[in-house]
């Protein structure tokens, strides 16, 4: 029998012999596997890469693709409607107040600067500060605007609709003319209000467009009110008064019940009658004269008219039904002036009739059988005559 190699018969029964030596024993830890151990955490690139196909996966699945691709479609068109209201609303911040498309524009906040009480009457003149110093109205008379409230001092907020006494031109303020009533929800809050508080302007509506009585060439312009209707009397008085090229003529039967103490008269009739003398005339029609004296600017018959309104009243402070105006040619024309009319359907009853019925959402005057009173008895047709507070829908567009 041959002799083993050397240190063959080392190695245990079963196990073939390598051909290595002991001095190459420390080569197999170079050949040994590293221990697996807890994998790196995926790139965010990676995750991105792999939402296409989770998206398409999604939006083509058998149960709740429908479903997905629904709640895409709804969100996109919400960010794109979202959007356009955004792009929209930006762009009329750089228009007058009464320009913007209410349904595309941000509530307006105006900040009170000062309130002063008219002597002797429960009307309030109330000047706010608009956002900038460069701010306008820039409404067309005659128009109003919803203020409205917020939740302050344990009261919810409210919208009423006021019309402005400022010139529609007058840059950085607006003013009104409102009348406290007790009780008043819109009163309640407005009593509390301090220089510094803030409401807000909302939509504005134009009622009687004053375009078409220039248009119609009567010049002149009948206003009977109350001192509800006040603040139309001044957004007027304020429009005639800066425009000299204006040639209306405005008269004014002004309803109050005591020839004292009457608003307005002093500080605005007054003042705006001297500085536009055969522009505007003022007449008034009171319950009691109050000793007052034609000293204190009441000449009974001419332009103070005791007791309740009447048609020689009417006759004698409104313009005619018809009026002759010179034409091309030096012929004169007959023109059938306006003869609006501001207060309470109490009064509107036997003074022209009632407003329509039908709602708020038009400007409609009412049926030709709706038309009765004095006006009418004393030759005004129907179409020359404008009720206010007929419509304050979103949709009754002038």
């Amino acid at each position: 029998m041959p002799p083993k190699p050397y240190g063959q018969d080392a190695l245990p029964e079963g196990r073939a012999a390598s051909g290595r030596t002991f001095h190459d024993a420390h080569d197999g830890d170079q050949q040994r596997k590293p221990r697996a151990g807890a994998a790196p955490p995926r790139r965010w690139s990676f995750m991105l890469e792999d939402l296409p196909a989770l998206a398409r996966r999604a939006l083509n699945d058998v149960n709740k693709g429908y479903v997905a691709r629904l709640a895409l479609a709804t969100g996109a068109g919400a960010a794109g409607a979202y959007g356009a209201y955004l792009l929209l609303a930006r762009s009329q911040e750089n228009l007058p107040l009464a320009r913007r498309w209410s349904l595309f524009s941000r509530p307006v906040p105006i900040v009170l600067l000062e309130k002063d009480r008219e002597e002797g009457s429960d009307m309030f003149i109330y000047r706010f500060a608009l956002p900038h110093s460069y701010d306008y109205a820039g409404y067309e008379p005659v128009s109003s605007v919803q203020v409205s409230t917020t939740d302050a001092r344990g009261l919810s907020g409210l919208t009423r609709w006021y019309t402005p006494i400022s010139h529609p031109q007058a840059r950085g303020f607006i003013s009104f003319a409102i009348k406290e009533c007790d009780p008043g929800r819109m009163s309640s809050r407005l009593r509390m209000l301090e220089p510094g508080d803030q409401l807000y302007l909302g939509r504005w509506m134009k009622e009687f467009s004053y375009k078409e009585h220039l248009a119609r060439g009567a010049r002149d312009l009948g206003l009977v009110c109350t001192t509800a209707g006040a603040s139309v009397a001044l957004q007027l008085m304020q429009v005639i008064d800066q425009d000299r090229q204006d040639p209306t003529r405005l008269r004014v039967l002004y309803c109050h019940h005591t020839a004292k103490g009457i608003p307005f008269k002093k500080d605005y009739f007054d003042r705006l009658q001297q500085r536009n003398e055969g522009r505007i005339a003022v007449a008034y029609d009171v319950l009691s004269l109050a000793k007052q004296t034609a000293a204190d600017g009441f000449d009974l018959g001419v332009n103070t008219f005791l007791g309740n309104l009447d048609p020689d009243a009417i006759a004698t402070a409104m313009p005619p039904p018809a009026v002759l105006v010179p034409a091309e040619g030096g012929e004169r024309v007959a023109r059938r002036p306006y003869v609006l009319v501001c207060g309470p359907q109490s009064m509107l009853s036997y003074l022209c009739g009632r407003v329509s019925p039908l709602g708020n959402w038009t400007y409609w005057q009412g049926w030709p059988y709706r038309y009765t009173g004095m006006l009418r008895d004393l030759g005004y047709e129907r179409q020359q005559v404008y009720k206010f507070g007929v419509s304050t829908h979103f949709l009754a567009m002038r």
